[in-house]
């Protein structure tokens, strides 16, 4: 008992060491001078939605992406009539090639950009070889491509003019190995990765990058074509493991800049350090409680 005791103790203080050492300086975010864009994928619903809201009250000019145009056209008219900001929209399937080097043309031209947020995401449930090829090389493309190469477009500018910030949208899901999400566990990892070794590049040029690990979040994203078409169903979750799309912008928005990896909710905080201070199988086994027998992404 008190070799296992020491050994969580060392493994909590070392994962409490690593986490430390992601901070970076003080926060970036600040409000707009009303000409300044900012870009959103994935944002006519959910958090690319909230952070729409919350970045045109704040005066900045938005460029919202999103595949459905209906939804889209309604979350650009609320938000130009309600702030009087410029607002354009364009429709893209960021699981499409030639969509992607649309959104990549545009943000090139965007002129000053401060931030972009790769947000755009979907999940299925159920074991990998029960899902198709395509719709997983599709999570790759929309989760990790289209980020790299937005990202990509976005930079330049962001460093010539030595302002700016990146933030994809991961989940806590990366901190673990969740059977029935091999591909969205291992696709929000990229995230947090690619956006750890990007803001060490940047660090100097004055650009943040932050991986927005949210937990549970009151969404469309578990009742999407991709996770019902799975035919699973989101197991019964407790109401104070949910946050508000609203509540994790705030968070994300106030912590960036600084730290790389933004999970927010101290539980949600709590929850993505369990893999680094707890055996696997106790892990797999509350994993396996919680998601009431079906699995699930986050």
């Amino acid at each position: 008992m008190r070799t296992w005791m020491i050994g969580l103790g060392v493994g909590f203080g070392a994962a409490l060491a690593v986490w430390t050492s992601r901070k970076q300086n003080s926060g970036v975010y600040r409000q707009s001078n009303g000409e300044e864009w900012a870009v959103i994928t994935g944002a006519s619903a959910g958090i690319g939605a909230a952070f729409a809201r919350h970045l045109a009250a704040d005066g900045y000019r938005l460029l919202l992406i999103a595949r459905r145009r209906e939804r889209l056209e309604h979350v650009a008219n609320e938000l130009s009539r309600r702030h009087g900001v410029e607002v354009e929209m364009l429709q893209a399937d960021l699981t499409q090639e030639n969509d992607i080097e649309r959104a990549v043309q545009v943000i090139g031209e965007l002129n000053p950009l401060a931030l972009l947020v790769n947000n755009a995401g979907f999940g299925t449930s159920g074991a990998f070889v029960d899902n198709t090829a395509t719709s997983q090389a599709q999570m790759v493309r929309l989760h990790a491509e289209a980020p790299i190469r937005l990202t990509r477009a976005a930079l330049p500018g962001m460093i010539a003019r030595r302002h700016g910030a990146i933030i994809n949208v991961a989940s806590t899901a990366a901190f673990y190995a969740l059977a029935g999400n091999a591909t969205y566990c291992a696709s929000k990892r990229f995230l947090i990765t690619f956006s750890e070794v990007l803001g060490v590049e940047l660090s100097k040029q004055r650009v943040a990058v932050q991986a927005l690990c949210p937990g549970f979040t009151r969404t469309e994203f578990h009742t999407s074509e991709m996770f019902r078409a799975s035919g699973k169903q989101l197991p019964d979750i407790p109401d104070f493991l949910w946050m508000s799309g609203e509540d994790v912008v705030a968070c994300s928005l106030r912590e960036l800049g600084r730290s790389t990896i933004c999970i927010p909710g101290r539980l949600n905080k709590l929850i993505a350090r369990l893999p680094a201070v707890l055996p696997s199988a106790v892990i797999a086994k509350a994993g396996g409680k919680l998601a009431g027998g079906d699995n699930f992404g986050m």
